[in-house]
């Protein structure tokens, strides 16, 4: 199975995390970071719907390649009256493009396979929490979940980062920790 990590290097989480530790074992920790997993990987599937990285930034379009292949596939049905001998989209499949929408030229979701396949899992016998994809590089359903992450090594496929932590993620866990300091650790 494929493995994309990262680490949290931001200290203000950190240090929260650093106080938490030196209260409880690493199974008393579990619920939080189970809480963190949860916020976490529901924030990485909104992501597909953005289309945007951790950072905010936007997910490099699709290529008319790729767009017209998408079309092909989802017409395909509809008739071969869709495009002409060149390839090229006729008047009656730039019609049905019209009424497809502009949802098959968002990267990253032609299937949702990806998106479905965010997943977190609490490590270290409690003691921390990963976040990512187990879509591996040809399983038969396109390219693993760490060529969209990094991009292809050839180029041919551009980085579409959706694992990380963005602001609003940070923001996430900082309460879900101040909530948990709150709770069960006297001030």
């Amino acid at each position: 199975m494929a493995s994309i990590s990262f680490r949290c290097d931001d200290r203000t989480v950190l240090a929260v995390l650093n106080r938490i530790a030196r209260s409880f074992t690493p199974a008393g920790m579990r619920p939080i970071m189970k809480d963190i997993g949860e916020e976490l990987s529901e924030s990485t599937r909104r992501r597909f719907s953005t289309a945007a990285g951790p950072d905010g930034t936007p997910w490099p379009a699709l290529k008319p390649g790729t767009v017209l292949a998408r079309y092909r596939k989802m017409m395909g049905d509809i008739g071969k009256n869709n495009f002409k001998k060149d390839g090229r989209l006729s008047k009656r499949g730039k019609a049905a493009q019209t009424r497809i929408g502009a949802a098959s030229q968002r990267p990253l979701i032609d299937t949702g396979e990806l998106s479905r396949t965010i997943r977190y899992q609490v490590t270290d016998g409690g003691a921390s929490v990963e976040i990512g994809s187990n879509r591996a590089f040809n399983e038969g359903k396109g390219v693993g979940a760490e060529v969209h992450q990094f991009g292809a090594r050839n180029g041919h496929i551009p980085a579409r980062p959706f694992l990380g932590l963005s602001a609003h993620d940070r923001t996430s866990v900082l309460d879900i920790l101040q909530r948990f300091l709150a709770e069960n650790l006297p001030s």
